[in-house]
């Protein structure tokens, strides 16, 4: 019952709403999962370069992500999320913009980011 009164960790926003797919008749109500974006972190361990981009259709981007051990020990985690949207051109240059995906409806990119640091130590052997 405690988990209900601490919606602010919540990972997803999830509502009950009617079916329209082609199983309505025998599912008249669907879960709608949306996840919830957190905020952008800062001074973080892990740097992501570009932070933000535009991929056209068809091609490829890459994105450097650098961990920088300096931030102290122990475990560190991050989430890069990314949200799909198609291009102002793809929206003019489309017959009937009706026929586009809906903003939002083609899901979400996520990819997690951990790393672990340890504390240094010296060991000398010394031969007899």
């Amino acid at each position: 019952m405690s988990d209900l009164e601490n919606s602010d960790q919540d990972t997803f926003k999830i509502k009950i709403e009617k079916n329209s797919g082609f199983d309505r008749k025998k599912f008249p109500f669907k879960f709608n999962f949306t996840a919830i974006e957190p905020e952008e972190t800062t001074g973080s361990a892990f740097e992501i370069v570009p932070k933000n981009c535009k991929v056209d259709s068809r091609s490829e981007q890459v994105f450097k992500v650098t961990f920088s051990p300096n931030h102290g020990l122990g475990t560190f985690k991050s989430i890069l999320i990314a949200n799909p949207q198609i291009c102002k051109e793809e929206i003019e240059a489309a017959k009937d913009p009706n026929d586009l995906p809906k903003p939002g409806s083609l899901g979400t990119i996520s990819l997690n980011l951990n790393a672990e640091t340890i504390s240094p130590y010296l060991k000398i052997d010394k031969a007899v």
